[in-house]
């Protein structure tokens, strides 16, 4: 019977759904839920006759209840409910002939209780006939059952089957108030053993049904909402557009591709006709040497260069040599005419010694300097000038 009522349940939710074009899932941890309530039952309702006189006459009883449920969709659910009932008060009528009163009800007994244990399927019409609405405060619910009842008293198990409708009340986004309507269909043998008529206490009870009103608070666990929905049309189109996009990017990437393989060709076409032409011959630079001798002067008993003159000639001295990589040959002298050879020797290592470190300041390497000192010499006239460093490009 259970299998049959989800079956039913789900079958309602495929036509909502065909209705409405969109169904939301959530995983297994998500829109559980937990009622606490307190409820007011009335056993064998059909009997009861004089209702305006008498507040649940027949049978009534109040009990707690406790459930716990889930949501799979934002239309249906599944819900395991536990009731308690603190007793039945079971009355009955007698027919005092003669009388004014034909029939009056009798109180016969306090029952010591009933409880069940119920499973529901579920169905939120609102959401079924209005669409999913996550801030809606008022929901209608109806839903249907199966479980059984057990009579505390008498030790009876009876199966049941129940249907009602739950209204339930947005307070907060976890909490809700709730009020179900319920009624429940029992076997004839529910509470054996409670008589019903006066005196007799043998007959089997005729408490065949329970109806019932439940009121209490619901606490939302997990996820509250659901995300949006989208139609079997929505669904369509968005893969279309997906499909579209796709077609445009792959035509887009074939234009690339060609315009590559053009690219790639005038590329070959170009490195051919490179590999056609001979590389031109790249001129090597002249070596440039300087052939004549430049000359540094000095005063008398003097390692000094004081000539602007000649400092200047270094510098031209020292870039031709860098520029070509030539080895420089410095020879320092003074003249025989004046001073000791002793002398004449410090005087001519001087002032070679003088123009190879202004060489060196100029960025010549000191290694590419050979130095040569003649001491006193009488090379040319008149004597002075052969106080004197003598600078050659090799």
């Amino acid at each position: 019977m259970k299998k049959l009522i989800i079956a039913l349940a789900f079958a309602s939710l495929g036509t909502a759904a065909n209705a409405q074009n969109a169904i939301a899932l959530n995983n297994f941890w998500q829109n559980w839920f937990v009622q606490v309530g307190v409820d007011m039952s009335l056993s064998n309702p059909g009997y009861a006759s004089q209702w305006i006189d008498n507040v649940f006459p027949n049978g009534k009883s109040f009990g707690v209840d406790v459930a716990v449920g889930k949501w799979f969709s934002p239309q249906i659910a599944l819900r395991g409910k536990l009731q308690w009932e603190n007793g039945i008060i079971d009355s009955d009528h007698q027919n005092f002939k003669g009388t004014e009163e034909p029939y009056k009800w009798v109180p016969r007994h306090d029952a010591g209780g009933y409880g069940s244990l119920t499973a529901d399927a579920m169905l939120n019409l609102s959401n079924i006939i209005c669409g999913y609405n996550e801030n809606r405060v008022w929901n209608i619910i109806p839903f249907a059952g199966a479980g059984f009842f057990r009579a505390f008293d008498v030790g009876q198990y009876t199966p049941v089957l129940r249907t009602g409708i739950e209204n339930t009340w947005k307070i907060a986004k976890r909490l809700n108030i709730y009020l179900d309507l319920t009624y429940a269909w029992t076997t004839d043998n529910f509470l054996q053993g409670y008589g019903t008529s006066i005196g007799d206490r043998t007959d089997p009870a005729r408490h065949n049904g329970v109806l019932s009103a439940d009121l209490g608070v619901q606490i939302n666990l997990g996820k509250t909402n659901w995300d949006k929905a989208y139609s079997q049309a929505e669904v369509d189109a968005l893969l279309k557009a997906k499909d579209d996009r796709i077609a445009e990017l792959e035509a887009e990437l074939a234009r690339l591709r060609a315009e590559n393989a053009k690219l790639l060709a005038e590329i070959a076409r170009l490195k051919e006709e490179l590999a056609k032409k001979p590389e031109p011959v790249k001129p090597t630079p002249p070596r440039i040497v300087q052939s004549a001798a430049t000359s540094v002067f000095f005063d008398k008993n003097s390692t000094e260069i004081k000539s602007e003159k000649d400092l200047v000639n270094l510098k031209n001295v020292a870039d031709v040599a860098k520029a070509n990589g030539n080895n420089i040959v410095v020879t320092g002298s003074a003249d025989s005419a004046t001073g000791t050879p002793e002398i004449n020797q410090r005087l001519s290592e001087g002032r070679a010694d003088a123009v190879v470190e202004e060489l060196v300041n100029y960025g010549v390497d000191r290694a590419k300097i050979t130095t040569v000192y003649k001491g006193g010499v009488l090379e040319i006239e008149p004597y002075n000038l052969n106080r004197r460093a003598v600078v050659e490009l090799k």
